[in-house]
């Protein structure tokens, strides 16, 4: 009996080392966000650590099963030195790599608010960025590195304690007794493994969204472990085809097809998209009682058309350009970018426009080839990308991501100034993303923060009040409609902020010089309302493709789709409704409960409904548009449709 239970005890002894070093990791995730879970009962910590052994054991088989196979060899070579110094090695390729990956979220985590998943890999594959933000990475995060170094060593050193008893390959394993009970043990250890690997004997292995059983959005980042993340995740890029409604009826709940059908004549205004990076609404002082950090931002929005209750559909700059710029929100686990859907013909304002001839660009300072932005422009129809490379003066370089602000946006002011009308481009800032870099002359004259973002933000605001007084005085200023937001939101001090509701919290303002374009609306919108907004209010005339709605359309509702863990989440009307999987989860009125303590799940029957209805339409025409590629006017036109001429909505 000595030869299996030793072997077999062997491999428990080096899981438990795992099991403890997942729980170690998830003491440190916490520490190094804690304010993130500030809100969080002490009581409610206690049950995440224990819930999260359920999917730390599944992230340890699953990674480390052909380990755990190599323990069930019941030759006596399994005790040789030989034998020992594999297994040794395979446990730290594998363990180590997943280790970096969950240290590397302790700070990502900040900015993305969820675990790193396997499109990690494909978005570090851009460009230079990842070659280029490394060595700014490790100087901000240095205490990290050192952790993860003192861990690593700590990691060999307790592996290399669990040794295999020496007199345990001299044992007699050959009687008919031992060999009998080496089988019992064996079927029960492989009963185990198997287990773990599915996380449990319920009908289908545990996934991602499995945490959200065990409590809040919070509780469930701290639940997960970046490994099974990333696991859960591998290959996991396809949609699944729901079907609540029949095509008729989710059509008429959640218009995919437009027409504007107004008496006016288009109007072939010039229109510049201005996104933000990173400029979430916590930081802008007309968002919160004058307490910010955008002076200029604040004044221009007392001119401006402003929604106050506007949402990114996406929590980084991959999802959030594709949002913008083509209506597509985020509502898988991989951005559409990096996605199997990428090949896809879409809709998009620089497609359309160009039928109505304009000319489309698109600026951004990033090295060419950053998030694959260059390619998407491209399949979104745009004539001309605009990157590092063609601004052509490296003195400008921040010496992370790009050029700086102030001076791109100047010489995006005059590339504009240049250009025949009308035009539609998109500018897209990059100072306020980490490392937060401000050029060495003007550092003093923004004030520190709280956070270290807010100079930044400063710098970027200040960037955008220079291109409005250069652009102001340039003959394209009056004939033209600015739009302006932000990518996604970033690092929180405000719990607002940081929750479900908050976290996807971005400006979203229209402004043209000397127009009736002023005011604030409580109506609900999102990025993905900007493509048919822009269309609607320059009068166009043609049918188009969009899974957003006008802001300008008083018939229409209005509401914003986020999805995160697996989670969707419906905003509307002040309450913000969570679907596990499109079934109820937790109803909150977010506008008077802004910390979503209340669940109103049963006290707001009539709200659920409403809510969940236009959730589960709005769900199904997405996934069945990526899946069947009909994301353009064209492909859907073949659709049995109600509408006039057997095309959608029409607007009167």
């Amino acid at each position: 009996m000595q030869f299996a239970k030793n072997r077999l005890l062997l491999l428990g002894q080096r899981m438990l080392l795992l099991v403890v070093l997942y729980s170690f990791c998830r003491f440190l995730f916490l520490l190094f966000n804690l304010a993130y879970f500030s809100e969080v009962p002490t009581s409610s910590l206690l049950k995440d650590f224990i819930a999260g052994i359920r999917f730390d054991l599944s992230a340890i088989i699953i990674s480390n099963i052909v380990f755990i196979a190599l323990h069930f060899n019941p030759l006596r070579f399994f005790y040789s030195r030989y034998y020992q110094l594999s297994l040794k090695i395979i446990f730290l390729a594998v363990n180590i790599p997943l280790l970096l990956f969950s240290f590397i979220d302790f700070c990502l985590f900040r900015f993305s608010a969820k675990h790193a998943t396997s499109d990690a890999f494909k978005i570090m594959s851009f460009g230079e960025d990842f070659i280029n933000t490394v060595p700014g990475m490790i100087l901000d995060f240095w205490y990290v590195l050192v952790v993860f170094i003192l861990t690593v060593f700590l990691l060999v050193y307790a592996y290399q304690k669990i040794k295999p008893a020496a007199s345990a390959a001299a044992n007699n394993t050959h009687q008919p007794f031992f060999i009998v009970r080496n089988i019992v043990f064996s079927v029960v250890a492989i009963a185990g493994v198997v287990t773990g690997f599915r996380g449990g004997i319920q009908y289908k292995p545990i996934s991602i969204i499995s945490a959200s059983r065990y409590g809040s959005s919070k509780d469930v980042a701290l639940i997960l472990n970046t490994p099974f993340t990333i696991l859960k995740t591998l290959g996991k890029n396809h949609l699944t085809e729901m079907t609540f409604f029949s095509e008729e009826e989710a059509e008429k709940i959640s218009p995919l097809v437009h027409h504007y059908n107004g008496d006016e004549k288009f109007r072939n205004l010039n229109v510049v998209v201005i996104v933000m990076e990173s400029f979430g609404n916590e930081y802008i002082g007309g968002m919160n009682h004058d307490r910010g950090y955008t002076p200029f931002l604040d004044s221009l929005m007392k001119e401006s058309l402003v929604f106050p209750r506007a949402f990114a559909n996406g929590k980084r700059s991959i999802e959030g350009i594709p949002s913008i710029v083509a209506g597509i929100p985020s509502l898988m686990a991989e951005p559409f970018i990096t996605s199997s859907y990428s090949e896809n013909s879409i809709t998009s304002l620089a497609s359309l426009l160009r039928k109505k001839r304009y000319f489309t660009s698109f600026y951004h300072g990033g090295t060419n080839g950053t998030m694959g932005f260059d390619n998407f422009v491209h399949l979104a129809g745009f004539e001309s990308y605009y990157g590092r490379r063609e601004y052509r003066n490296e003195k400008d370089f921040d010496g992370n991501w790009g050029i700086y602000d102030e001076p791109f946006l100047q010489n995006f002011a005059k590339q504009l100034n240049g250009m025949k009308q009308p035009f539609f481009s998109v500018v897209f800032t990059l100072s306020s993303h980490h490392p937060y870099s401000i050029p060495e002359d003007l550092k003093n004259r923004f004030r520190k923060g709280t956070l270290p973002i807010h100079q930044s933000i400063q710098y970027a605001d200040y960037s955008l009040k220079k291109f409005f007084e250069a652009a102001s005085q340039m003959s394209f200023f009056d004939s033209t409609l600015f739009v302006i937001t932000a990518d996604h939101t970033a690092l929180s001090e405000y719990p607002f902020y940081q929750g479900k509701v908050g976290m996807y919290s971005v400006p979203i303002l229209y402004y043209r010089h000397h127009s009736s374009l002023k005011g604030t609306s409580q109506l609900t919108t999102q990025h993905i309302d900007i493509l048919p907004s822009i269309l609607d209010y320059l009068h166009y005339d043609e049918p188009f493709f969009s899974f957003g709605q006008s802001v300008f359309d008083s018939t229409a509702d209005h509401f914003a789709m986020n999805f995160l863990n697996d989670t969707y989440q419906m905003i509307d009307g002040g309450f913000s409704l969570t679907l596990d999987t499109v079934k109820n989860n937790f109803l909150c009125r977010y506008v008077s409960d802004s910390l979503l303590h209340v669940n109103l799940l049963e006290k707001d029957t009539l709200v659920v409904q409403k809510l969940e209805r236009k959730a589960k339409a709005f769900i199904q025409n997405y996934n069945s548009s990526l899946v069947e590629n009909k994301m353009t006017i064209d492909k859907l036109t073949g659709k049995n449709i109600p509408g006039k001429n057997g095309i959608g909505q029409d607007k009167k």
